[in-house]
């Protein structure tokens, strides 16, 4: 079950990506799916692999992680950059971090159901206290390559 629901997740987002209108450079998604698939993995190097807090798949470094970091983070990092309230005020930027945190916590709920995440010493609560932090990590980065790029 764990395999199937990788692979429709990836297959709903990358098709979402595809299909809906880009605000973000060719370049851009690129750098910035390259930087979520490195923040994910340096977390998950701590998190999971050091402290055996949660995991994917099986305890342990696998070669099935590398479905989870280019099939899901790429794409959700890409539609959510894509439709950031950049020039909104910051009341905006914190409700759509939040909604965004939200969908993230249910997705992984998902995950974990599916058996694609296991938890060991984690909840879902740790990363709905997570998710507003990394997301707006995930903005600042987008930003950083903005303005490297002029």
């Amino acid at each position: 079950m764990p395999y199937t629901f990788i692979l429709m997740s990836a297959l709903v987002l990358y098709t979402i990506v595809y299909f809906v209108p880009k605000r973000l450079s060719y370049s851009e998604m690129y750098t910035t799916s390259i930087f979520a698939i490195l923040f994910n993995t340096l977390v998950d190097v701590y998190l999971d692999l050091r402290l055996d807090l949660y995991g994917y798949f099986k305890k342990g470094p696998d070669y099935e992680t590398l479905l989870v970091l280019v099939g899901i983070f790429p794409p959700f990092n890409i539609i959510y950059l894509n439709r950031f309230p950049y020039g909104e005020k910051l009341v905006i930027k914190i409700r759509y971090i939040l909604i965004w945190a939200m969908i993230a916590v249910f997705y992984e709920y998902l995950a974990f159901k599916s058996g694609l995440l296991y938890y060991r010493k984690w909840s879902l609560l740790y990363s709905a206290m997570c998710y507003p932090f990394s997301l707006t990590i995930t903005v600042l980065n987008y930003m950083l390559i903005k303005r490297l790029s002029k």
